[in-house]
């Protein structure tokens, strides 16, 4: 198995046979984004994009005493967010890494086991393929935590692997849903009996696509974002996103969070 360099410890890349496998490594924090593993998984997508021997990409995270596949974004990186220029500057860079994963010209596959929250979750609803074992939690327990909201077109990501009416209720029962719940809303292939099947699995999927027309399966992964896109192309979110991550709601969730206490909302 021949390993790629990587400028940062955070993300690992390997190479097995025709599939890449990008690997989330920061399991002491499980595996949460921060701004280097933005701009590191941005340069990995552009590079498979010129390697024309890799016919699949498969995201996945390392474990430590508990599996994950990400647990959002570093809350140290939501702590940021201080005026309506860094809402959306932070808005932008995650609608870029999303970008970044949904244009890499061959099938991802995320390979999920534990939490796969947040940013992770919005990784994961770019792949075109999502596997995982039992241990997978999935979700967006933001109305419980920070007291934030997703841009409309991550709304819409969710909503075209799971249903509208499905991602209505994630975020409103702001709790996460176990592989079962995941897997009957269609948005997950297969669920697999544990962590050490779920490589082979992922593996066993990446090299069934060497046997299928590169174009077609690029076809459908371009069209079926420019149909998602096509539907929002007159739709704005700033005024929502700055009403939420503005608030003194906000503020309070984030403090909480840290403090590991419970928020006191006022919806102001």
């Amino acid at each position: 198995m021949k390993s790629t360099s990587a400028t940062s410890e955070e993300i690992l890349c390997q190479r097995r046979g025709p599939v890449e496998w990008v690997i989330f490594n920061r399991p002491h924090r499980l595996n949460a984004m921060t701004h280097v593993m933005e701009d590191r998984l941005m340069d990995i997508c552009r590079e498979v994009n010129h390697d024309k021997s890799v016919r699949a990409v498969v995201f996945t995270g390392s474990a430590d005493r508990k599996p994950a596949f990400m647990a959002g974004q570093d809350v140290s990186d939501l702590q940021e967010v201080a005026s309506a220029e860094g809402v959306m500057k932070m808005e932008l860079r995650g609608e870029e890494v999303c970008v970044a994963v949904e244009n890499v010209r061959v099938p991802t596959i995320a390979a999920i086991s534990g939490a796969c929250v947040g940013a992770g979750a919005l990784l994961a609803a770019s792949c075109d393929v999502r596997i995982a074992d039992p241990s997978m939690r999935f979700g967006f327990p933001i109305a419980r935590t920070v007291g934030n909201c997703l841009t409309v077109k991550n709304l819409a990501r969710l909503a075209m692997i799971m249903g509208a009416q499905a991602t209505k209720e994630l975020v409103f029962s702001a709790r996460l849903l176990s592989a079962d719940e995941f897997k009957s809303t269609g948005a997950l292939r297969e669920i697999v009996p544990d962590a050490s099947e779920l490589v082979k699995r992922a593996q066993e999927i990446g090299e069934n696509f060497v046997e299928l027309a590169p174009l077609t399966l690029w076809g459908t992964k371009e069209g079926m974002r420019r149909l998602r896109d096509a539907m929002l192309s007159s739709t704005t979110d700033t005024d929502i996103l700055e009403a939420c991550y503005l608030s003194r709601d906000y503020r309070e969730g984030t403090t909480a969070f840290m403090e590991k206490r419970k928020p006191s909302w006022t919806g102001e």
